[in-house]
């Protein structure tokens, strides 16, 4: 990273940023093409959860090619100066790699299901139907690498 100033190499505070995060832009690549999607997702012990239909662009992606990127900001806030060149920005921001793999047992789809409503609810959903496990597809993203920034204090 260019700006060491600016960098956080301390888990807890990326794992933090992850956890206030509302959703996170996923880069996957579709053969030679970049594709990039944001998505709510919830984030524990080393891992990020994601839902989706069973069909469709990222999830025919993550089942072919499992290499997922990520990045998340919270807290942003441009501050403004009288010359352009000197405004900045506040922000917290981690940016992150990791592989995708399909959550197929039904407990542990319901599992991440709640973790993900739990983080959007507060309260979680806690009763999923066994038609509502077959309609959506979960993937668990274990992640391989964390890389924290923030703008100015």
């Amino acid at each position: 990273m260019r700006r060491t100033d600016r960098e956080i190499t301390d888990r807890a505070w990326m794992e933090a940023v992850l956890n206030d995060a509302v959703y996170a832009t996923f880069a996957l690549c579709d053969g030679d093409d970049p594709y990039a999607v944001p998505l709510n997702f919830a984030y524990l012990d080393g891992a990020l959860y994601v839902h989706s239909a069973r069909e469709g662009r990222k999830v025919n992606v993550m089942r072919k090619n499992s290499l997922v990127g990520f990045s998340a900001v919270v807290g942003v806030d441009i501050t403004s100066a009288e010359a352009p060149c000197a405004w900045d920005m506040r922000y917290r921001s981690v940016n992150g790699v990791g592989t995708a793999e399909a959550v197929e047992d039904p407990a542990e789809k319901a599992w991440a299901l709640n973790l993900i409503a739990a983080k959007y609810s507060r309260t979680g959903c806690n009763v999923f139907t066994e038609k509502q496990l077959a309609a959506v597809a979960v993937f668990r993203i274990r992640v391989r690498s964390l890389a924290g920034k923030r703008g100015m204090d």
